[in-house]
């Protein structure tokens, strides 16, 4: 599935689901920007997929500020030309559970989760539109938007809400030539914000019917195909990759 002459910004480039991205869609030809909150992780991922043979650049931007995704954009554009795929994968979690959570925690994931990826996918998608070439994106939602949970109340709740926010996007942007997809994963990797706690294969959890943790890979795999030519007729879907869990929820 080639990606190339295509430019791709991925917000969230952590090293996780997002760092991997990177390096998969780098791999298979695409220009990147790896944006993210956190400079370190932006200039880790630009240089994994630099070091690999591909092209990458390091983009440092809250998303959650309109002025800040604006620089971003413009950062890419002066250095790619162009945008043509999206990835918004920048997410943050809470962990209390219901009667013992913060309002300034409810505020914040919804912030970046729903209102970032709103800000980010709305200035590019301007910028696709402007273009005329039509685009790509995908949303990186998690089987936590498609359940109930018995703690982070706030991130099931804007994961939930990429959900429909994928839909509605998918309808409006379609007359422009404009993709939109989400890819639901699982327990992959790290949890959000804990990198430094990698899942160990070697007790796979009780509930993947396939019988281990979900792997960076996995997802990007997943990525790539909904933003490749390939996926030419599939817009405004959610593709689960997570072992069969769902299945069973």
């Amino acid at each position: 599935m080639s990606l190339d002459g295509k430019v791709a910004l991925i917000s969230g480039v952590g090293p996780n689901i997002g760092a991997e991205i990177a390096r998969h869609l780098a791999a298979n030809g695409a220009a990147v920007a790896c944006m993210d909150r956190n400079e370190d992780y932006a200039e880790a991922a630009a240089i994994a997929v630099n070091e690999a043979g591909g092209k990458a650049i390091p983009v440092v931007a809250d998303i959650t500020i309109p002025q800040s995704v604006e620089k971003a954009i413009e950062h890419t554009l002066s250095a790619f030309g162009g945008i043509h795929l999206l990835v918004n994968d920048a997410a943050v979690s809470d962990r209390k559970p219901f009667l013992e959570a913060d309002l300034a925690d409810w505020k914040m994931v919804l912030d970046v989760v729903l209102t970032g990826t709103f800000i980010v996918s709305q200035q590019v998608a301007r910028h696709m539109v402007a273009q005329g070439e039509g685009g790509a994106v995908v949303n990186i939602v998690s089987t936590s938007g498609h359940r109930g949970e018995t703690a982070r109340i706030a991130y099931g709740t804007a994961k939930s809400g990429l959900l429909n926010f994928t839909r509605s996007m998918a309808l409006q942007l379609a007359p422009h030539r404009i993709r939109v997809n989400s890819v639901t994963p699982t327990l992959t990797g790290t949890p959000v914000g804990r990198p430094e706690s990698p899942r160990d294969d070697a007790s796979p959890p009780s509930d993947i019917p396939w019988g281990r943790w979900g792997r960076p890979t996995d997802q990007s795999q997943a990525v790539l195909f909904l933003l490749s030519p390939e996926a030419d007729f599939i817009t405004g879907i959610d593709l689960p990759c997570d072992g069969g869990r769902l299945a069973g929820f």
